[in-house]
Parts: structure tokens; C-alpha cells; sequence
């Protein structure tokens, strides 16, 4: 039996779909939970709180916006090889 190379890269590929399938869908629901968590953190800052803890908070608040930012730099990544969306023309 004689496999062509277009055969072979397709069976190749599915163990990789599977992983990144698996990562995306563990990603979805990690971000649900920490959505849920945030909306529970942002109505607690709403409550006073002592003021070391508010600048305790704002240092993990910073923190956690760069990671945030850094995470939808890879969405739009992933999204573009997705071909989800056109890239953008590089001048």
C-alpha cells in the first residue's frame, strides 16, 4: 500500500488539531471562570477597603492587565492563522 505525501502530512496533523483543540477549549473555559472571578473582585473593590490592601491590589490589577494585553496579542495571532480575519497588509 503506497501513501502519497498528502496523506501522510493530513495524519500528521490530527494529533496537533487534537492538542491545540483541546488548549483552545481549556483556554475558553479558564477565561470564563476567571471572568466570573473578576466580576465577583470588581464588585468587593466597590466595598472600602484598608489601603494597603487597595495598593496591594492595584500592583496585581497592573499586573494582570499586561497579561491580558500580552493574551489578545495571541488571539488576534491565532485568529489571523485561523484565517478568522484578513491580515493586516505590512507596508
Amino acid at each position: 500500500m503506497v501513501i502519497d505525501e498528502t496523506e501522510a502530512t493530513e495524519a500528521e496533523a490530527q494529533p496537533t488539531k487534537l492538542v491545540l483543540r483541546a488548549e483552545l477549549t481549556w483556554a475558553k473555559l479558564y477565561t470564563k471562570a476567571m471572568h466570573k472571578d473578576l466580576g465577583a473582585i470588581s464588585t468587593a473593590v466597590g466595598k472600602s477597603l484598608p489601603i494597603n490592601a487597595e495598593q496591594e491590589m492595584t500592583k496585581s490589577a497592573e499586573k494582570l492587565h499586561d497579561q491580558l494585553k500580552s493574551a489578545n496579542r495571541i488571539v488576534d495571532e491565532l485568529s489571523d492563522q485561523a484565517g478568522i480575519r484578513p491580515l493586516a497588509i505590512k507596508k
